[in-house]
């Protein structure tokens, strides 16, 4: 935690571990060391609160199936099946939104979704999901925030 802070400056309040990979001790570890927030439980498009040893943990939704590696890299879908699949993720979370909000976290790589045949097409969905009322492309710790603001009749 210390090298963590003494690199950004401030006290990192949430983990996405390198390739999801943690083990069922994870959350308390992590809890223990001061974290917050977990971004490694692929279960849920709404953040939840996770019991642990040292107290609650939020797991913030994230998003694996249409992240860029898995759909292009190990997949080898096209461009057009990623951002298509996106759009429909999107669309239904966003129309599920209306009742109670919903989180769509999208993993992507410089590498991969910052290459110039996929940038274009990237910012043009951004762009679409842009236009919707509503809206809010937002880091993981300002989910955090917002689900901790709301209080925990969760």
């Amino acid at each position: 935690m210390q090298m963590l802070r003494d690199f950004t400056g401030k006290k990192p309040k949430g983990w996405l571990g390198p390739g999801l990979a943690e083990t069922w001790e994870t959350p308390d570890l992590l809890a223990e060391e001061g974290f917050e927030y977990v971004a490694d439980w692929v279960c849920d498009d709404q953040p939840f609160a996770l019991k642990t040893r040292a107290g609650r943990l939020v797991s913030v939704p994230y998003t694996t199936e249409l992240g860029d590696l898995p759909m292009i890299v190990v997949q080898h879908r096209s461009t057009r099946e990623w951002i298509d699949g996106l759009r429909a993720q999107f669309d239904r979370l966003w129309a599920e939104g209306a009742r109670q909000p919903r989180v769509l976290g999208i993993g992507l790589h410089a590498y991969i979704a910052g290459t110039a045949q996929r940038i274009g097409p990237l910012e043009a969905l951004l762009d679409y999901m842009r236009r919707k009322k509503g809206v809010w492309f937002a880091t993981g710790e300002e989910i955090y925030d917002w689900w901790t603001r709301q209080g925990d009749s969760r």
